[in-house]
């Protein structure tokens, strides 16, 4: 990983776009430029989410070509785009983002239907959902603060899988990737527990991006 680059911001950004790439789970070296320059110049990390997620919208819709999405450029213009429009909300005054109070609507039902009904042997996960729904229940709802949730969350998604699953996982993921090592290597093994665990227990998202 670029030593320019924070480790939360590579973080976020790897996990959000390895999770709706799929395999392979790692980022080239360009992927890596390419975060280092958006770090540079400032493009905020919700952002740079937002492009992502416009960037797959795109295609899944057919606005963008098909095929297999390998790099991390795939999503740059969308990036790019929606960069340009939070610069310009912010000259012109601060203004909500359409749809977004219908995502918001939707994260609480997940989280009220989650915490009604919570998993055995995921209570730990109680003090999170009940900060969430302290936060969807703000006038003003912050997507920041859903997303550094849903970063603590991750951490203690991935915290639960003891050594044996996780050296399992990172096996997996070396059996078709073998070059892969450091931090890639330790993000693809995080995305892949964490997404076992989700999978397992029906877990919903906290980070708006996700609805």
């Amino acid at each position: 990983m670029s030593e320019t680059v924070s480790e939360r911001y590579f973080q976020e950004i790897a996990r959000h776009f390895l999770d709706r790439r799929g395999a392979p789970f790692f980022l080239s070296a360009k992927d890596l430029d390419l975060i280092s320059a958006w770090e540079r110049t400032g493009v905020p990390l919700p952002i740079v989410l937002e492009g992502i997620e416009k960037a797959f919208a795109a295609r899944r819709a057919g606005a963008l070509m098909r095929g297999k999405v390998l790099a991390l450029s795939f999503c740059r213009a969308q990036v790019e785009s929606a960069f340009e429009r939070d610069r310009d909300r912010k000259v012109g005054g601060t203004r909500q983002p359409p749809g977004r109070s219908d995502k918001w609507t939707r994260i609480r039902a997940e989280v009220e239907g989650f915490l009604k009904s919570l998993p055995n042997g995921i209570g730990p996960l109680k003090p999170i959902f009940l900060e969430a729904r302290k936060e969807l229940a703000r006038s003003a709802v912050s997507d920041e603060a859903l997303e550094r949730l849903e970063a603590d969350l991750e951490k203690i998604l991935a915290a639960r899988s003891g050594a044996e699953e996780r050296a399992a996982a990172q096996r997996e993921i070396l059996a078709e990737h073998k070059s892969l090592r450091g931090a890639a290597l330790a993000a693809a093994v995080d995305l892949k527990l964490v997404k076992r665990v989700r999978d397992r227990h029906r877990i919903p998202y906290l980070s708006p991006f996700y609805y």
